[in-house]
């Protein structure tokens, strides 16, 4: 396991997963911070009765409802979402010490406090799944697959596909039934010959995932480098813009195959996912009518979790 937690992939995969555990931390902080200003607000507010909306503003009500001993009260009320029209009977809970104290439905604290206990549910629910998830890729796409039944001899090519934002490694196999198989970006990858000898630990027609071991790779024991899968084997061609490894690398590719490629330039090739979030928060912020707040809390957590998808589909940051 050691051995494990050192490879390439694996220290990709972690790192955006801390990105990502470390972004729902801070919405999960700066959302209980929220809850507890609202529920400050709110506290003392235990009084129902019924009121009667005396004007309507841009953002807040002017309600008249009977206080303590029957005089009427009237109270301006903040509001986040849609006003009632003057004139409309509406619920009213009030602070019996403080009767101008009080809040309707759709009060500004009221929708904050049900916002931010929202937020912070679903931020834990998604820290949840990233770690479980991870688990379940560490079992499936490197333990299992790197104690497969070793089978010499298979004639591959490597392939680069290009599809939206993201480029990923392949191994295409040159046999009757072409199997393709994704694999998580090694330099090595840049220097393989194509068509090259490689040997498959499991059954590409059965398994659905299978790990390559590319002879001529220095690896741990000298045995050669092993190249996990990103991904299911596909018994059709991925879509995208397909580039092909050469018949044989010069001297260019040679040294760049020889090259360890760091982590900043996995970061940089991994950037442009990231672009969808700002779009994905705006949307998000008009449907829920949460503002530049939703917005920002929505950015964060699409582009922290836009890391952590692209180390989980194997990005391939060779030019």
């Amino acid at each position: 396991m050691r051995e494990l937690l050192r490879t390439r992939p694996v220290r990709h995969l972690l790192l955006t997963s801390g990105v990502a555990l470390l972004a729902c931390a801070a919405v999960f902080v700066l959302q209980l911070l929220e809850f507890s200003n609202a529920e400050a607000e709110l506290r003392g507010v235990r009084t129902q009765t019924t009121g009667t909306v005396v004007r309507a503003g841009e953002d807040s009500v002017t309600v008249r409802f009977p206080g303590p001993g029957g005089a009427d009260v009237t109270a301006g009320i903040g509001l986040d979402g849609s006003l009632p029209r003057a004139g409309s009977q509406v619920p009213v809970v009030y602070d019996p010490a403080h009767p101008t104290h009080a809040v309707t439905r759709g009060a500004t604290p009221l929708v904050t406090a049900d916002r931010a206990s929202t937020y912070a549910t679903v931020t834990v629910v998604a820290a949840v799944a990233v770690l479980g998830f991870d688990v379940f890729v560490l079992l499936t796409r490197f333990l299992r697959p790197a104690r497969g039944q070793a089978r010499a001899g298979l004639p591959v090519r490597r392939v680069k596909v290009q599809r939206g934002l993201l480029a990923r490694s392949w191994i295409e196999t040159e046999t009757a039934t072409p199997r393709w198989i994704p694999v998580y970006f090694s330099p090595s990858l840049i220097g393989l010959p194509s068509p090259a000898k490689v040997e498959v630990l499991g059954d590409v027609l059965r398994d659905r995932h299978v790990a390559i071991r590319i002879s001529g790779a220095d690896g741990p024991g000298g045995v050669g480098e092993l190249l996990y899968p990103s991904g299911a084997v596909r018994s059709s061609e991925p879509r995208g813009r397909r580039t092909d490894n050469p018949v044989a690398p010069d001297a260019e590719r040679e040294a760049a195959a020889a090259r360890p490629v760091s982590m900043a330039r996995q970061f940089r090739a991994d950037l442009p996912v990231l672009a969808v979030a700002p779009v994905v928060g705006v949307f998000w912020a008009l449907v829920d009518g949460s503002g530049f707040g939703g917005w920002l809390v929505i950015t964060v957590l699409v582009a922290a979790f836009g890391f952590w998808w692209a180390a989980l589909r194997g990005s391939d940051p060779s030019s």
